[in-house]
């Protein structure tokens, strides 16, 4: 039989995934001679033999690839005959590293966990143990290409027997590039507050886990940052920590040992499970069960809890002794500032916080939050896309040309794009503090390094004021595009949905705050949308907002707000607000509704459940971003009654569009307080709330002829208001559309301002 020659380039995450010696033994296998190297943004393979045998490789490629590679192209094509006398495995070359695909942070795989449990390995009790199939990536990556010079692993040199594993192509550790051992590879140990090492290596983790089960509070570094831990069955040490965090009700984290423990204290079904125990190891916010066997400050006043399971060798040997521990595992930072990363900021950020200190000598190249995803109408929501998906592209379903989106000023991300490829950063926080501001430069730098890509054009946000808007201005100057908060959710959503560059949409925009085309306060948008501009068709009810942002963090006063020019003072002062200084701040906010004075308007859906939980007595004071909507959600799914609220449609006076009448709703909940439980009243709310914007949306789409209708924002991760608009907007015979892989909160806004920055058009206002 006559030999052949065939040339591929192979795209994809094909970097540090063991690809090159997959093809390799591949290759082998099937009688193959040639070579396989990588040279920067792809993979190329030259494989000489007969037809049957070559056919049978590129059968076999795409279904017996490493789990952790991800092909998106392969480009085959035939050439002249070499005869080749064997394979080979070609060492990087320096080529062009634009679009290069790092791969994120995985779960350690059973290979490698079996080993470092096996007392006859010689990882035993080694919590650094990786192969190619599993551990740090992007978190080590300094340069590119990604080879081991290239990375933090850089400073351990290989010992005799990992550097034969590393050059064995047979091996499962060639050239994984965070491969080490005891011998040669990181350290680790436990300091107490004074800065004295207790202990190393492995009895440090056991002695850690002894501490936490007597209650103490550890900070622990992992691949991307520092976690701070407690014993999460215990309610003492819990209170504390809140204490010391000074977050009275934040939510924490929790994390067990495996499934089967999580459903002691949480419901696992569906996606939800899929989710938990996947390589990517996300937090996955689960139900809380009715046995629930947890503190209770866990979660607070919620139905659900956030769950991951280990995916460092270190988290899984702190349960080694205590197999059915849970301990909080929450981000060392404070809310919207920079997770620690470092040793020293560790003990001098964390001080007061911690009681003791689990450190490691690796250095993390990459700061990398934690993923957390909830599951909302069925599928998979991300909260934040960060750790076990960064730095993974979103693929466009069109191609833009190299741009750059700095995202908006809360929960920040950045993205940059070329061509047919998107790549979002991990979680940056609040860049309106200085520290985080400084990172989310720090971020734009790396991403643009490591990617290639040298952005033509910049998008930002239309706020005049926000740090990310001068920062774009400053970079991009006359390529630079403010991009409406709102347009950049529907431009998001419609990519994330990989619609057409001629697509049309009904868009309807939910969420706390974005800065209006007319320069007044946006939340609660209906759009007709397409990737080239926007029309907002519909909206909710204009609402006082007295003292501005207080009544974001006082929702009593969005209540006044509302309810105002409906109520009298003396029906007002009869409800149960809650305001921190009492009587005189009452009178304070109807002196500024009576005047005028410090009052803005806005249309926001995040404040109008932020005044119902209030109001019911749910949630009187926002001590985290979310926190009224959030119990309001939780209460509801007490209801034990079917209420029905007004939904009143009325025409704006000035524009004449459409607007949902939200006074209406409110005072519907203040005539019905008292005949129904704050449950059932709290249900009623986010139903006639969603029934009336989607029924508004399935109106006005069938009058512009609109297919398809989407919701973004940060209210559609409420499971109640997305699952009862996408059942009213799909009942009335459209599509509906939600986000897919990136965040429906403000995470997307980068990549939206990216794509309306890369199509180099301005969208329309």
């Amino acid at each position: 039989m006559q030999n052949e020659a065939r040339l591929l380039h192979i795209t994809g995450t094909v970097q540090g995934v063991g690809f090159r010696p997959f093809i390799y033994q591949l290759a082998k296998a099937n009688g193959l001679f040639g070579y396989v190297k990588n040279l920067g943004n792809y993979v190329e393979i030259l494989i000489e033999g007969n037809r049957e045998s070559l056919d049978n490789f590129l059968k076999e490629l795409p279904e017996k690839k490493p789990p952790l590679a991800k092909v998106t192209e392969i480009k085959t094509k035939n050439v002249p005959f070499s005869g080749y006398s064997k394979f080979v495995i070609v060492p990087s070359e320096s080529g062009v590293f634009e679009n290069s695909i790092i791969p994120p942070d995985t779960a350690i795989c059973e290979q490698c966990r079996s080993e470092i449990f096996n007392p006859a390995s010689r990882y035993y009790h080694y919590p650094f143990t990786v192969c190619t199939n599993c551990g740090p990536r992007y978190t080590t990556v300094r340069n590119l290409p990604y080879d081991r010079e290239n990375t933090t692993m850089a400073d351990f040199p290989l010992c005799p027997e990992c550097d034969k594993e590393y050059t064995d192509p047979l091996n499962r550790r060639y050239h994984a590039q965070p491969v080490c051992c005891p011998k040669c590879g990181p350290e680790l140990w436990l300091l107490d507050p004074e800065g004295n090492v207790l202990v190393k290596g492995y009895e440090a983790i056991a002695h850690a886990s002894n501490l936490l089960q007597q209650g103490s509070i550890l900070a622990i570094k992992g691949f991307g940052g520092f976690h701070i831990a407690c014993n999460a069955r215990n309610e003492k040490p819990v209170m504390e920590l809140r204490r010391r965090l000074r977050r009275p009700g934040q939510p924490f984290a929790v994390m067990a040992k495996n499934a089967g423990v999580v459903e002691a204290f949480a419901e696992l079904e569906g996606p939800g499970r899929e989710y938990l125990t996947s390589h990517r190891r996300p937090i996955t916010v689960l139900p809380r069960a009715k046995e629930f066997n947890l503190a209770e400050s866990v979660s607070p006043g919620l139905h659900n809890i956030g769950v991951m399971l280990p995916y460092t060798g270190t988290q899984n040997l702190l349960f080694d002794h205590v197999p059915d521990a849970v301990y909080i595992m929450t981000s060392a930072n404070l809310p919207g500032r920079p997770m620690v990363v470092e040793n020293k900021e560790a003990l001098e950020k964390l001080e007061g916080i911690a009681d003791f200190y689990l450190l490691h000598n690796r250095v993390i190249a990459n700061r990398n939050d934690d993923t957390v995803i909830r599951i909302v109408n069925g599928r998979a929501a991300f909260i934040r896309r960060s750790r076990g998906f960064v730095p993974e592209p979103v693929e466009l379903p069109f191609e833009v040309q190299a741009s750059i989106g700095v995202g908006a000023e809360m929960n920040s991300t950045v993205t940059v794009a070329k061509g047919k490829l998107a790549y979002i950063s991990q979680y940056i926080g609040n860049t309106n503090h200085v520290e985080t501001f400084r990172y989310h430069s720090e971020v734009v730098r790396h991403l643009i390094r490591l990617t290639g890509i040298e952005p033509l054009y910049w998008g930002c946000d239309l706020h005049p004021a926000f740090n990310t808007t001068h920062f774009a201005l400053k970079m991009g100057g006359e390529n630079t595009l403010q991009v409406q908060h709102h347009h950049a959710h529907m431009l998001a959503l419609m990519a994330d949905n990989s619609l057409p560059m001629d697509s049309r949409i009904l868009g309807i925009a939910l969420d706390g705050v974005g800065y209006g085309s007319d320069g007044t306060v946006w939340g609660g948008e209906l759009f007709e949308s397409s990737y080239f501009g926007h029309e907002r068709i519909g909206h909710l009810l204009p609402q006082p907002m007295p003292g501005g942002d207080l009544a974001s963090r006082i929702p009593s006063r969005m209540v006044l707000g509302i309810l105002f020019e409906r109520l009298g003072r003396a029906e007002l002062e009869k409800l149960p607000l809650i305001f921190p200084q009492g009587t005189m701040e009452f009178s304070t906010v109807m002196k500024q509704l009576e005047t005028g004075v410090n009052v803005v308007r806005s249309s926001s859906t995040g404040r109008v459940l932020d005044a119902a939980a209030a109001m019911l007595g749910i949630c009187g004071i926002r001590t985290y971003e979310g926190e009224p909507a959030m119990k309001l959600e939780s209460a509801a799914r007490k209801s034990t009654h079917v209420v029905d609220l007004p939904v009143v449609i009325k025409r704006d006076r000035d524009s004449g569009i459409p607007v949902l009448d939200t006074t209406e709703l409110l005072l519907g909940v203040y005539e019905l307080s008292g005949k129904y439980s704050s449950s059932d009243l709290a249900f009623a709310v986010e139903e006639s709330l969603a029934r009336g914007i989607s029924e508004l949306a399935a109106s006005l789409a069938a009058k512009l002829g609109l297919e398809k209708i989407g919701l973004s924002g940060g209210v559609a991760y409420n499971d109640h208001i997305t699952s009862c608009i996408a059942g009213t907007v799909t009942e009335a015979g459209f599509e509906f559309l939600a986000h897919r892989q990136i965040p429906c909160g403000d995470g997307c806004i980068s990549f939206g301002q990216a794509l309306a920055a890369g199509l180099g058009i301005k969208p329309e206002k």
